[in-house]
């Protein structure tokens, strides 16, 4: 893969997904603005002149619910999530419990990255929708989370951000559906 073929797929990765306005939980940095935002495309002069120049917009600007500015803009696509609605939540459809999308994502980085020993787990109790992957050494978070974030949310309109569906093979039986994920939480040693 040349430099310029990978530059072309981490802009595409890195480029908003979320509409204008949409609801999420900022997890990122700056602790004190933890909890639940909207999001808008970051307006700072680092942004603007980007876009101006033709590259893809990257970053976010933190909005309260009722809309009004927040405190922080130039924030990272992998510090926010989005949050599922209740019509979301109780829409009708096949889920795969988070075992079966923990084993996908384990196949999926290993077809991805030959030789990189991944430790994929699922979480317990109040954690139990929750995905943590560790490894030490070769790809970064960005290519890693790049593999994993099909998993959490098909970054669409606002009304519809659904998991992509997958299909395994476990034990010689072949599951499909939507993964019931709600965080994948990345540790790169």
């Amino acid at each position: 893969m040349t430099t310029k073929t990978a530059g072309i797929a981490d802009a595409a990765y890195l480029a908003l997904r979320l509409p204008p306005g949409t609801r999420v939980t900022y997890h990122g940095t700056d602790a004190a603005s933890h909890g639940e935002w909207t999001v808008q495309p970051c307006a700072c002069r680092l942004c603007t002149a980007a876009t101006l120049l033709g590259r893809t917009a990257r970053r976010y600007e933190l909005y309260t619910l009722d809309g009004k500015p927040g405190p922080l803009v130039h924030v990272r696509h992998t510090s926010v999530t989005p949050v599922v609605g209740s019509a979301e939540l109780n829409e009708a459809g096949i889920w795969l419990p988070t075992k079966y999308a923990a084993s996908h994502l384990r196949r999926e980085l290993r077809r991805a990255f030959p030789g990189v020993k991944f430790s994929v787990r699922t979480g317990q109790r109040k954690h139990r929708h929750e995905i943590t992957v560790s490894w030490s050494g070769g790809p970064g978070r960005t290519a890693v989370s790049a593999i994993a974030a099909p998993l959490l949310a098909r970054y669409g309109n606002g009304d519809r951000r659904r998991p992509q569906w997958i299909s395994i093979t476990v034990g010689g039986r072949s599951y499909s559906g939507a993964p019931i994920v709600s965080a994948v939480h990345l540790d790169s040693d």
